[in-house]
C-alpha cells in the first residue's frame, strides 16, 4: 500500500503528487524482500535500541498476518487563505466517504461519495485527496533500508497508555517519499515523532515533516500524522490507523490545505463479503 496526496493548484497550471513507498512493494524499491525474510527469520539488523528492534519486529510481523479487511474512510477537506498555526481558520471544503477494500496487500477504493453524493469529477482535481495510511508509513519509516535515526527517548503517555517517545529523522538520500509537480520531482528528508505502546512494542502515533524543500517547488510545508488503536476485524483485534491528518502549504504564503481522516469500523473481508455501514452523515 501506498501514501498519496494530490492537490490541484489555484493556479490550475500544475497538480501536486506525494507518494510514499511501502515496503511491502519488493518491485517499487526492492527492499520488501530483505525485511520479510527478516521477520521470518527474526534476523533483523540491530538498531542499537532494543525498544526499536522490539518495534520493528512486531510492526513487520503484524504486517504478515493482516487479514483483508474493508473500512469506511470519512475524509473532511478544510482550505485557509491566512494560515497563523494555532490561531489559523479553517473553511470546510467537502466530506468525501469512501469504502477501502484492503485485499493482498493491494488497496481498492469504491462507494466514494462527496457531501453523501457521487462525485463529478476526479478527487484529486477539487482539492487534497489522500490515500494509503495504513501499515505502509509505519513500515518504511521502521524499516532498515530507510536508516532512520531514533533518538532522545521519553516515557510519557498517550490514549491512556504508557508508551516511549522518540523524534526521528530520514536523510533525504534514503527517504521514499517522493514529491512530484509538473515542473519537478523531489524526495525530501523528514523529521518526526513516533510513540510506542511500552507493553505491546505496536506504535500509537507516527508524526511526520517535510523538511529542505527545494526553494523552487510550489509548497514548502507537507506534513502528516497517524493515530493507531487496537479495533476488532473478524474475531480477532489488531492495531489499525483511527485517524490521520494530512498538512500542505504554499511556498511563502498563507495558504495551506488540511484532511482530517477517520477510519470506522474495520471488517474482514472476502470475495463474496456483502459489507454495509451506516450513513456517511452518522457518527
Amino acid at each position: 500500500m501506498s501514501l498519496n496526496i494530490s492537490v490541484t493548484l489555484r493556479s490550475g497550471a500544475f497538480v501536486f503528487f506525494v507518494y510514499f513507498g511501502a515496503i511491502g512493494l519488493t518491485e517499487r524499491f526492492g527492499l520488501a524482500q530483505l525485511d520479510t525474510n527478516s521477520v521470518a527469520g527474526n534476523r533483523f539488523p540491530s538498531s542499537g535500541d532494543a525498544v526499536i528492534d522490539k518495534t520493528r519486529h512486531a510492526a513487520f510481523s503484524f504486517s504478515q498476518t493482516l487479514p483483508n479487511f474493508v473500512v469506511k474512510q470519512l475524509t473532511t477537506r478544510y482550505e485557509t487563505m491566512a494560515a497563523r498555526g494555532g490561531q489559523t481558520s479553517w473553511h470546510i471544503l467537502d466530506t468525501v466517504s469512501a469504502e477501502v477494500i484492503s485485499e493482498g496487500g493491494a488497496e481498492n477504493y469504491r462507494n466514494i461519495l462527496v457531501n453523501g453524493k457521487p462525485p463529478k469529477e476526479d478527487l484529486a482535481k477539487t482539492g487534497t485527496w489522500s490515500t494509503g495510511e495504513y501499515q505502509s508509513v509505519l513500515l518504511d519509516v521502521l524499516s532498515s533500508a530507510s536508516h532512520a535515526d531514533f533518538h532522545n527517548q521519553r516515557t510519557t503517555s498517550i490514549v491512556n497508555r504508557d508508551a516511549w517517545r522518540y523524534d526521528f529523522s530520514v536523510e533525504q538520500p534514503n527517504s521514499h517519499w517522493q514529491v512530484d509537480s509538473s515542473a519537478a520531482t523531489y524526495k525530501p528528508g523528514y523529521t518526526g515523532v513516533i510513540w510506542i505502546d511500552k507493553e505491546s512494542s505496536r506504535v500509537l502515533r507516527l508524526e511526520m515533516a517535510a523538511r529542505n524543500v527545494p526553494r523552487t517547488f510550489q509548497f514548502d510545508t507537507v506534513e502528516s500524522a497517524i493515530d493507531y488503536d487496537s479495533v476488532p476485524i473478524g474475531d480477532s483485534r489488531f492495531v489499525m490507523p483511527t485517524h490521520s491528518e494530512v498538512l500542505t502549504c504554499d511556498r511563502g504564503a498563507s495558504i495551506c490545505d488540511r484532511n482530517t481522516i477517520d477510519f470506522r469500523d474495520y471488517k474482514k473481508f472476502t470475495a463474496d463479503s456483502n459489507i454495509t455501514f451506516d450513513s456517511p452523515t452518522d457518527k
